[in-house]
């Protein structure tokens, strides 16, 4: 399968899992009004959607990335690393995803007391107040949000089980491994990552120089998501590594 080929087929998975979260995140973002405009704090829904989304998508595309390096294909599964990245999925949301869904919910609680701030500011009483909030965190800002909360942590998903999942075809087989930046576009697409995109095959242990012209900063990302990249790197970006054997 050539490459322009492969590009479009996992974007639109890519895609289509990012829309399937956002309409979720989104649900949660108004059941947390909801509880929050009940009982002045926040439910868990928040934390139920992102840690299955880390488990969906880190599933499929662990067993989906082996395959590719194995077959060519992007069909077929193994069941050959099952368990054992079972543990890995699990003590990777146990480590990191409470502090992700916290910082989540404290924006989340900061729109909220604003909203409650202004309404009893105009002297709107409990029930006004009430309507305020629902109205602000129904809109258009709170679709927003949960698309770009939905294509951020997709792709940190996406990005860090293919990564995992190559490294472990690697030291199985021994052989080496090549990698490949894939720019999956977006409305206002990042030129810098545009630019990586190019089909320049390096070595798996090479790092992508990511030179943002903006703020002047530099990273080295082992792969698009590279938890050390700084933000204007990483919040809503779409992009993916290709694994590939090297020749």
């Amino acid at each position: 399968m050539n490459l322009k080929r492969f590009s479009q087929l996992e974007d639109r998975r890519q895609t289509a899992y990012e829309k399937m979260y956002t309409a979720k995140i989104r649900k949660a973002l108004i059941s947390q009004t909801k509880h929050y405009i009940e009982t002045g704090d926040l439910d868990n829904s928040m934390r139920l959607v992102v840690n299955e989304m880390y488990e969906v998508l880190m599933t499929d595309y662990l067993q989906r990335q082996w395959v590719q390096l194995q077959n060519n294909t992007l069909e077929k599964k193994t069941n050959f690393f099952i368990d054992t990245w079972k543990r890995w999925i699990q003590d990777f949301m146990m480590e990191n995803l409470t502090m992700r869904v916290t910082n989540i919910d404290d924006t989340t609680r900061e729109r909220l007391r604003n909203a409650t701030l202004e309404g009893a500011t105009a002297g709107e009483t409990k029930a006004q107040i009430a309507d305020r909030i629902l109205k602000v965190m129904e809109g258009n800002a709170t679709k927003q949000r949960a698309r770009m909360i939905a294509r951020t942590e997709t792709g940190e998903a996406v990005n860090l089980a293919k990564t995992k999942s190559a490294d472990d075809w690697e030291a199985e087989t021994g052989m080496k491994i090549g990698k490949i930046w894939l720019h999956r576009g977006a409305k206002d697409p990042r030129d810098w990552h545009m630019s990586l995109d190019n089909g320049r095959v390096i070595p798996k242990d090479v790092p992508f120089i990511v030179n943002n012209p903006n703020t002047g900063e530099s990273d080295k990302m082992m792969y698009p998501h590279d938890q050390s990249a700084s933000p204007g790197n990483v919040i809503n970006c779409g992009c993916q590594v290709l694994y590939r054997r090297m020749k």
